[in-house]
């Protein structure tokens, strides 16, 4: 007995004497090898590479068999994986709101419909999101939730009420019509903590030139939905953003048919069957926005469930369950379109390649294009909305690697967070997304997500909203 307590003390000395030559079986990182990384700066694909997380971020990117995998890293094969960085939705109104038998929005928002609209964005791989117009404290403790991580979802930014001359019934609207009113309607969402200031549709010039003063004096930067005051007029006053394929306004139509327009959903038809895109009205708007930095989110698919509101591939779309119910409960009582005739879904129909073609014109002008979808529009279903928006983006004529560009490192960039993401480089959050196929080759496989990295963390799609997949 006592040699075996001899033997035993012996061989605890020995393994105390040489622990620390032996590698641990705790990991610190994840290497994730084999994978074909498409950056999101419009570069060319790496393949058959290894990227590195730590603590959320991307700490080293390299090529298999010329990078040395640290011992103390998990290896995951990912051979054949395609990953791009994690999407942002410039245009989303997360904070949903519900409406009343008169169609009147409320209030305050659907905290429920809220965080299950979030969950499917990042099931869709959305790691971002930019949230424009949505009652100021509801926008606030929704953002703030996300950020304490006590719910899932994407990254928030996010605006307060919309400014708008008078408050309207369709919308998160703060009625600002006066200089008094204006600047103190912005210190109001200033002190709350927003992001940025959204103007609306009916602000003419002066109060936007008002709206952009005060906004910019408090660091802010501001979001337009314009109309009254045009995209020319607005760039030329400072403003950061403009929201929508078009800009919709009279002064871009030639001077005898101005008397002739309506600004309404089935005058925009008439706008775009009788714009000159080569006029010398146009061609001021893109050199004015492309000079002052204007940045645009046409939110084309916004458009395209509109021109095709009587079409089943949206009134009976396979995605409708994935949005929330009582979303959809709306779209199926009313639209934007609902008194449209067939002749005007023809006319709409007809003019959608024009649509497209303004947005192509201001990519090859230079202007930051960004992505977005305008949720919870009728039929614009959260989440597969944006990988519907990028293939209108293709469809446009932009190539595919400038589309995913246009979705994750412009997205990025206009939002002044391109040093923490929007790419795949090393330093930036690790928010990732790891598809079964080559997006350059067909956008349309951004479809086929097999898992995301939100700031490291890993998400399943069908465990964030169930009914996907099935």
């Amino acid at each position: 007995m006592k040699v075996l307590l001899g033997l035993a003390s012996l061989l605890l000395l020995f393994l105390a004497c040489t622990s620390e030559n032996r590698p641990t079986l705790a990991y610190d990182s994840i290497a994730y090898v084999g994978v074909n990384i498409i950056d999101g700066t419009g570069s060319e694909p790496k393949m058959n590479s290894v990227i590195i997380i730590k603590d959320g971020k991307i700490t080293k990117i390299g090529e298999m068999g010329k990078m040395k995998i640290p011992e103390t890293a998990k290896v995951v094969n990912a051979k054949g994986k395609w990953v791009i960085p994690g999407l942002i939705d410039m245009h989303a109104h997360v904070t949903v709101l519900p409406v009343d038998s008169n169609f009147v929005v409320e209030e305050q928002y659907d905290k429920q419909a809220s965080l299950e609209a979030l969950k499917t964005l990042l099931a869709f791989g959305i790691t971002t999101v930019r949230n424009p117009a949505a009652p100021t404290e509801n926008a606030i403790e929704l953002r703030n939730l996300i950020h304490a991580g006590e719910e899932v979802g994407p990254t928030i930014f996010t605006t307060g009420y919309a400014l708008n001359r008078t408050k309207a019934f369709f919308g998160p609207f703060s009625a600002a019509a006066t200089e008094k009113e204006i600047r103190e309607e912005i210190k109001k969402q200033d002190d709350a903590g927003v992001d940025f200031i959204k103007v609306y549709a009916s602000l003419k010039p002066k109060q936007i030139e008002i709206a952009v003063d005060e906004a910019h004096k408090r660091g802010l930067k501001v979001i337009g939905h314009l109309q009254n005051t045009s995209w020319t007029t607005a760039s030329n006053l400072g403003i950061d953003f403009v929201t929508h394929a078009s800009p919709w306004s009279i002064e871009y139509l030639p001077e005898h048919l101005q008397r002739d327009y309506r600004p309404t959903f089935l005058g925009r038809l008439f706008w775009l069957e009788n714009v000159d895109y080569d006029g010398d009205q146009i061609q001021s708007m893109l050199q004015s926005m492309y000079e002052n930095g204007v940045s645009v989110d046409p939110t084309l698919i916004a458009f395209h469930t509109k021109f095709w509101g009587d079409d089943p591939m949206y009134t009976q779309s396979q995605f409708l369950p994935l949005a929330p119910e009582m979303v959809t409960s709306i779209w199926k009582k009313t639209t934007f379109t609902s008194d449209w005739t067939e002749d005007d879904y023809d006319r709409a129909k007809k003019q959608w390649k024009k649509l497209l073609e303004l947005t192509k014109r201001m990519y090859d002008k230079g202007i930051l294009i960004t992505a977005g979808t305008d949720f919870p529009n009728p039929w614009v279903v959260p989440g597969i909305s944006m990988h519907q928006e990028l293939k209108l983006l293709s469809d446009a004529g932009i190539s595919n690697l400038e589309v995913l560009k246009i979705a994750t490192l412009n997205g990025a960039t206009a939002l002044g967070i391109e040093k923490a993401t929007g790419s795949i480089e090393v330093g930036k959050e690790a928010d990732l997304i790891f598809l079964g196929a080559n997006p350059i080759f067909n956008i349309q496989n951004t479809r086929k997500i097999e898992f995301i990295l939100n700031n490291g963390v890993k998400y399943m799609p069908n465990k964030l909203n169930d009914k996907i997949g099935k």
